[in-house]
Parts: C-alpha cells; sequence; structure tokens
C-alpha cells in the first residue's frame, strides 16, 4: 500500500471515528466517566499507595512513585488530589475491611469503562449481574496492577535519567517529552486490552492509544493556558472551585480517551465501513472500491464466478461491467455496476441457489465477507432495509419469470 493510499485511509477512519464518537454521545459517556472517576478517584489513589508501599522497601518510596503517577495523570491537579490523600492516609487505620470499602467504591468506574467499550464496539455481552461484578473487580485489579507498573517505572525514570542525559540538556528535555507519551500509550493499550470485547489488532490498539495520548499532552498546555487567560474560571463554584475544576479535567481528558477508543474500533472494522459506503453511497463508488482493493478481482467474459449447488461464504459487489445468474441454463437476470448479488446463500448459510456468469469484458468484482456484512447489518439499519428490498424484488422477479415459463 502507497504512502497517499495509506494516508488516505488513515483520514477516513479517522473522520469516521469522529463521527461516531459524536453519534455514540461521547461527550455524555465522558461526563458519567469523570463523575465516576470523581468518586473513585481518591479510592483508587489509597489503594495505589497501600499497596505500592507493600512491594516497595519504603512507604516514603511508595507515596514519590504515587505523587509522580498523579501528576502524570493530572499534571495540573495532581496536588490537589494528593493533599486529600496524603490526609486520609496519615488519619486512616489500614484493615481488610477499609481494603474492600475502598476496592468496591472503584468498580462502579470499571462497569462505566465496560460499558462504554461495549457501546463503541456495538457489542451486548448480556452477563449474568454476578459475572458483571466479577469482571469489574478483574478490571480494577488489572488497573491496580499497571498503576503499580506506573508507580515503578516513573521511580526508575526518575532515578535513570539524571545518569543517563544529566549532562545532555537537549537529550534530557526530549527524553521528558518522549517518555511520558510512551507510557501513556502502553497504558492505554492494557487499558483497552482488558476492556475491549473483542480482541482488536495490535495497530488499530495502537492508534487509537497514540490518538488519545496525543489529545491528553495537548489538553494540559490548553487548560493552563485557560487558566491564565481566565484565573477565575470556576469561581462561582466558590471553596468548590478545585472539585469543578479537576472534575472539568478529567472530563476533558476521557472525552480524549473515548475519541482514542473510537479510533481503535474502526481501524479494527475498517473493512466493515468501506463496505457500508459501497451500500449508501454509490455515488462515490471508485473510491471505495480502491479502498477495498486488495478484495477485488478483475474478470472476462465468460467467467463463472460460482456455481449452482457450490457453498456459499461470501457475496460480491459488482464496481464495474456486470454479471448473469442463471438456474438449470436459464437467466434469472443480470446484475451490473453498483449491485450485488450472492448475498442469499451467505447470509442463510446454505447453498447457492444460481451460477453467476460474467457477462461483460472487463468485469470487477469485490468479495464481501460474512463477518463484514454481519457487522455492517448490526450497526446500519438503513442497510438492512435496502438489502430486504433488494432480495425482494429479486424473489418477485424470480417468481414471474417462473410462472410465464
Amino acid at each position: 500500500m502507497g504512502i497517499r493510499q495509506s494516508a488516505d485511509q488513515g483520514f477516513f477512519v479517522l473522520r469516521e471515528s469522529v463521527r461516531s464518537f459524536l453519534r455514540n454521545r461521547g461527550l455524555e459517556k465522558a461526563s458519567v466517566l469523570a463523575y465516576n472517576t470523581f468518586f473513585a478517584l481518591f479510592p483508587l489513589l489509597l489503594l495505589l499507595l497501600f499497596l505500592a508501599g507493600h512491594f516497595m522497601a519504603s512507604s516514603q518510596a511508595a507515596m514519590a512513585g504515587v505523587e509522580r503517577v498523579a501528576r502524570q495523570m493530572m499534571p495540573l491537579f495532581g496536588d490537589v488530589a494528593l493533599r486529600e490523600v496524603r490526609g486520609l492516609a496519615a488519619q486512616k487505620a489500614w484493615g481488610l475491611a477499609s481494603f474492600l470499602i475502598l476496592f468496591w467504591a472503584v468498580t462502579p468506574l470499571a462497569a462505566s469503562i465496560r460499558g462504554a467499550f461495549d457501546n463503541i464496539y456495538k457489542t451486548e455481552r448480556g452477563f449474568p449481574y454476578l459475572k458483571e461484578k466479577l469482571l469489574d473487580i478483574a478490571a480494577v485489579l488489572v488497573m491496580l496492577l499497571l498503576l503499580i507498573l506506573l508507580v515503578v517505572g516513573e521511580l526508575a525514570y526518575a532515578v535513570i535519567t539524571p545518569l543517563v542525559v544529566g549532562k545532555l540538556p537537549l537529550l534530557a528535555r526530549a527524553t521528558d517529552a518522549v517518555v511520558p507519551l510512551v507510557m501513556t500509550v502502553v497504558f492505554l493499550s492494557f487499558i483497552h486490552v482488558t476492556f475491549a470485547p473483542v480482541r482488536p489488532g495490535l495497530g488499530a490498539i495502537l492508534a487509537g492509544s497514540l490518538i488519545s495520548s496525543l489529545l491528553l499532552a495537548v489538553i494540559g498546555p490548553a487548560f493552563a493556558a485557560v487558566l491564565r487567560f481566565d484565573p477565575n474560571y470556576g469561581v462561582a463554584f466558590g471553596s468548590l472551585k478545585a472539585v469543578f475544576l479537576l472534575l472539568t479535567w478529567i472530563y476533558a481528558s476521557f472525552a480524549a480517551i473515548l475519541l482514542g477508543i473510537e479510533v481503535s474500533a474502526n481501524v479494527h472494522r475498517k473493512e466493515a465501513l468501506l463496505v457500508r459506503e459501497l451500500f449508501s453511497d454509490s455515488g462515490k463508488r471508485d473510491k471505495y472500491v480502491a479502498r477495498l482493493a486488495r478484495y477485488v478481482t478483475a474478470h472476462e467474459a465468460g467467467d463463472v464466478v460460482f456455481r449452482e449447488g457450490e457453498p456459499g461464504d461470501a457475496m460480491y459487489y459488482v464496481a464495474q461491467g456486470g454479471v448473469s445468474l442463471s438456474r438449470n441454463g436459464r437467466e434469472l437476470v443480470k446484475v451490473r455496476a453498483g449491485e450485488y448479488f450472492g448475498e442469499m446463500a451467505m447470509l442463510l448459510g446454505k447453498e447457492r441457489t444460481a451460477t453467476v456468469t460474467v457477462a461483460e469484458p472487463g468485469t470487477r468484482l469485490v468479495a464481501i465477507s460474512a463477518a463484514n456484512v454481519e457487522t455492517v447489518l448490526r450497526e446500519n439499519p438503513k442497510v438492512v432495509l435496502a438489502l430486504l428490498h433488494e432480495m425482494a424484488e429479486r424473489l418477485r422477479a424470480t417468481d414471474e419469470l417462473a410462472a410465464k415459463g
């Protein structure tokens, strides 16, 4: 695939991701996640501090690592959260009951994240309540493990960086810019693996995580610029101004993360999106056919695409030329450019009911897999209606032909 074609497909996926983000009400989901995160933030940081202290030589080292992670995740408001966590940690006597209460307080956040992934990937898992709670508990454990690894990584970075690049200021600044970005990409990638209802490829996960990480890197300076321009922003909340700003920050961060998830999901189902466009936008047929180039085959007049009685595991879209459908040597119908055939046997999982022969020279066909068609039909009711209408028309034409002869 050439650079130009790759850029074209990348732009297509990004455009579709923005559209699906708006269609799926991503900003509303971000507000729900921000609300749940706000209530889960302090329990999560306390749990992280408690567990990190058990894995490290001293509680002071654990606190230093937690502080670095909090400031990395919330550059403008890490101190606000840490001040509360320090006070709670100093006053609280840890016990099993306290640990379980804090742990349970984080599970609604895990459930909200899982629900957001299910909605973006258009998946209804339908698990029983008990299994859903077990999934949430497992997800919280994974998040805590990832955060502990981040704490260890931040401490190691703080120790190693001065030794390696301390005497090279330019390299030090570059490292300070790149390493946090890489760590964020890795962290979000593991979150994606934990919560995604399907298993997208590594490329899809990294693409979405990178988009989110870049947006998160921009949000910090943008938010700081807003506060410099309007230092009284949020003053209407009085003593709760810090709480309001923290919620706004979390809200913006989740909007960036959700958009990245949309990118991952759309990279995963890119072919299905292109198939959807073939069905719904005939005016740009050549453009979408070009993007599906690896599924396009060229045929000459007289070529047999498939025969009656053969298994049907794909349908075909006529990009150029035309084909003839026949049964028992008798022609039933001609299918021309912009139309499709073979959908009935594929959808029903049955044998082909007709033989298809290429009727025009230079005919080009796009093979469409059952998985991509199922994705399109599940997510696009208008395409379902169009497909049913086409199948009904074909059945009517076949019945009329049978009645004549």
